[in-house]
């Protein structure tokens, strides 16, 4: 169709494209040049990381709607007014799929889901015929990958294709700057130059570590936000598994730790047992040391849990929507994981079983009576911190799991460590088979002589 909304199909997608080179295309947004130093070139640069933090999420809807829009300007006929007409299928398509497109991506910090439930998308996919699936997953990847409530096996086709197209992008960005460098004049041009070249090449980091966690075999990819790196990565088949869990990671969580974590997650569905899944989902902007000092990301504060809160609780409840049969499903938060787990739990009732490790405390608790689990290894600080609400293990009814052969903060997981086992079982919906752990630390010893509040003010 070459009509008007072939012509804003176009113009939209250019300024895309535009937006994405002006704020990942250069040392920073707007250019700011690497030798200017003072307050007012901190606070520019302060203000510069946090553009590029939202920056993803927000291109990956504008990547999103111009899909749907060169979609409806490829499917839809015109008449004599040269307006667009569409037969009752293919409008209600179009309808669920722009306002699919509108919902926040995996990077859009503090925006409500606004798009379509996941149970809509899933009824209209599956009313859609095979080769009409197949087209879409072919030509609109950005759509269809990140729709919560479409199925793991085409969500994972089409972000392969993405992943693909973004660093076959990457790699040419890369060849043109390292290119360009024979060519530069100034000091100040080389500088701005290398900074833009070390930009790609960590974007081509994160791409590769993506990869590298969705290449073993049995590997899904179901969501990716190109320009961050975020994604979750499953291990297993989700969409016919009888168990599945969802890991959320905590503070300093980054898509380069994803084939880490997916080897972990690897041994843990093989203790599972057979028809068990467990999915990464790194799909988040986690906190990190260099926000700390902003309330907006600091791992301190909880906005980052806020506002990953409605992307999860969709992502859970699209596993669910999506299959043909029941789930159990299970899931689990680490670190500043639990609280973000916590806030999106209400929006999520296809959540069975909860599983806490090293929580600094949550609020709201879960309200799964019974099917909450909670790990705290020795060692670890964090645990018992109740910064964020009370000591969850110290909470009532929930049951502790034995967290031997781990220590400190970061090894619940662990391969062979009886935490690892606990949650293989909680997840695989073996309860009997959790070991569990009924003692107290001294942390929680010294909480109790202290009181059992929160320790951060205004909790």
């Amino acid at each position: 169709m070459t009509g008007p909304l072939a012509e804003v199909a176009h113009s939209v997608g250019a300024a895309v494209a535009a937006w994405e080179q002006s704020v990942f295309g250069a040392s920073g947004p707007g250019g700011i040049p690497s030798d200017w130093s003072g307050p007012a070139a901190e606070a520019a640069r302060t203000a510069g990381s946090r553009l590029l933090e939202r920056g993803g999420g927000l291109l990956d809807r504008a990547r999103r709607l111009t899909a749907v829009l060169a979609d409806l300007a490829h499917t839809a006929g015109t008449a004599d007014t040269d307006r667009p007409t569409l037969d009752p299928v293919q409008d209600a398509r179009l309808t669920a799929a722009l306002l699919a497109a509108a919902r926040p991506g995996p990077a859009a910090a503090g925006a409500p889901v606004d798009g379509p439930a996941p149970a809509s998308v899933a009824h209209w996919w599956a009313g859609l015929d095979a080769a009409e699936r197949g087209r879409l997953t072919a030509e609109r990847p950005e759509l269809v990958g990140g729709l919560d409530g479409v199925p793991a096996a085409d969500r994972d086709r089409a972000n392969r294709r993405r992943l693909a197209a973004a660093r076959d992008g990457a790699r040419g960005e890369e060849a043109a700057l390292d290119a360009a460098r024979d060519h530069v004049a100034g000091f100040g041009d080389l500088q701005d130059l290398e900074d833009r070249l070390a930009a790609v090449r960590a974007r081509l980091g994160r791409l590769a570590a993506v990869d590298a966690a969705s290449a073993g075999p049995g590997h899904e990819l179901l969501d990716l936000d190109p320009a961050s790196g975020r994604a979750a990565v499953a291990v297993g088949d989700v969409d016919h598994a009888g168990h599945v869990g969802v890991f959320v990671p905590g503070f300093t969580a980054r898509p380069e730790d994803l084939p880490g974590r997916v080897a972990e997650l690897d041994a843990l569905a093989a203790r599972a047992g057979p028809g068990t899944a467990v999915v990464a989902w790194y799909d988040y902007a986690a906190p990190q040391w260099s926000g700390v000092a902003d309330p907006a990301r600091s791992v301190l504060g909880t906005r980052p849990a806020r506002d990953a809160a409605d992307r999860l609780a969709s992502f859970l409840t699209g596993v669910d929507a999506a299959r043909p049969a029941p789930v159990h499903l299970t899931a689990i938060g680490h670190s500043y994981g639990t609280l973000t787990l916590a806030r999106a739990l209400p929006a999520a009732p296809a959540v069975d079983d909860v599983v806490l490790l090293g929580s600094p405390g949550v609020t709201p608790f879960p309200d799964r009576p019974g099917h909450v689990w909670v790990g705290e290894a020795r060692g670890d600080p964090i645990a018992d911190t109740g910064w964020f609400g009370g000591d969850p293990s110290a909470a009532r009814g929930v049951h502790r799991l034995a967290t031997t052969g781990s220590r400190g903060h970061t090894g619940y997981l662990r391969p062979g460590s009886a935490g690892a086992a606990g949650v293989a079982a909680v997840v695989a919906g073996r309860p009997d088979d959790v070991v569990t752990d009924p003692g107290t630390g001294v942390g929680d010893r010294l909480r109790g002589l202290l009181g059992a509040g929160p320790l951060r003010p205004g909790s």
